[in-house]
């Protein structure tokens, strides 16, 4: 799953956006190093998950179980659940295996549980590192939505529905631009999934579809909901540095999000798998000349939130770790 052909003006603005020489002078083979695909911390990560829904499943299924045991599963397979849409992402970008059909069949299959087609998702992810903030970008809103308070409602639909909302619209948008190739690949993805989909909604019992896929999908909503907002909004997009947030968080929840909250070091850095931006935020953290960061979601959360009240679209939590030595 190699990027499309892009256009010169768009190959000229994303070598525009690349960080500076600078920032890896002296690291240059740690960073080379970062960049290579680790198959074993993959299975690790798939032995996650596979923990992770396992577990969910027991406590769900435990006869007689009391109401807290079966929300406590229910959590464990949302967790699971949320491994999905990252592992993925990862997937788009070429680094779940390095035989490029493994890694679509990879990507396609981690898609299915989550109804997303992989092309599609392939198809406006690249625009959006490539014309990011610009208009076939559509993770950012300011270039869609001129007036601040359409801003704040295109925020507040994210945090409460954008997953949802962005697999419905993730075709739809994809179909606009993608190569006629690529089109037919987006129909019949969309149709092997709502085949599989049907399968199962056919002939198993709507309150086991409940328990074990429907309400661990609302828990993938608030998580992914949460953690794409934090990657980009209250931005500034025409600086590469301040495009996409850095949450430092919790190791758990690093863990559990598979370190995708090194959001900027992903777009600094898209080729670096996931397990490997720890590694890059460490190396290149202290020479950024700025930054937007948060300490962890719910301080994102907050502070967005005082942000809105205010109705302030500037960017939030401007860091300098040049000057101060780091976080």
């Amino acid at each position: 799953m190699k990027a499309p052909p892009t256009p010169h003006s768009r190959n000229d603005l994303a070598a525009q956006r690349r960080c500076g020489k600078e920032i890896i002078a002296g690291v240059e083979e740690d960073i080379e190093q970062l960049h290579q695909l680790n198959a074993w911390k993959r299975i690790g990560e798939f032995a996650l998950f596979t923990f992770l829904y396992a577990l969910g499943f027991m406590l769900v299924s435990i006869e007689g179980s009391a109401p807290f045991l079966t929300f406590a599963g229910v959590i464990c397979m949302g967790v699971a659940f949320n491994l999905l849409p990252i592992f993925l992402h990862d997937g788009l970008h070429g680094l779940l295996a390095r035989n490029v059909r493994l890694n679509y069949l990879i990507s396609f299959l981690v898609g299915l549980p989550i109804a997303i087609s992989t092309t599609a998702y392939y198809t406006t992810h690249v625009n959006h590192h490539y014309d990011l903030g610009r208009k076939l970008d559509f993770g950012t809103y300011e270039q869609h939505v001129k007036r601040p308070g359409l801003v704040w409602v295109a925020y507040l639909i994210q945090l409460l529905v954008g997953s949802f909302a962005y697999t419905v619209c993730m075709p739809i948008l994809a179909m606009k631009v993608a190569s006629r190739r690529a089109r037919l690949a987006i129909v019949a993805e969309c149709l092997i999934i709502a085949g599989a989909f049907y399968i199962v909604f056919r002939w198993l019992p709507i309150e086991l579809i409940l328990v074990y896929w429907v309400f661990p999908i609302l828990v993938v909503n608030l998580c992914t909901n949460i953690r794409g907002l934090a990657s980009h909004a209250l931005g500034d997009v025409e600086n590469i540095y301040l495009s996409s947030r850095t949450v430092k968080s919790s190791r758990l929840v690093s863990y559990l999000f598979l370190f995708e909250n090194y959001h900027l070091e992903h777009h600094l850095f898209p080729s670096v798998p996931s397990y490997h931006l720890p590694g890059v935020h460490a190396l290149i953290w202290c020479r950024l000349p700025e930054a937007i960061y948060a300490p962890s979601y719910l301080s994102f959360l907050f502070c967005m939130a005082k942000a809105a009240i205010k109705n302030d679209l500037s960017p939030l939590g401007v860091v300098r770790p040049l000057d101060e030595g780091g976080q």
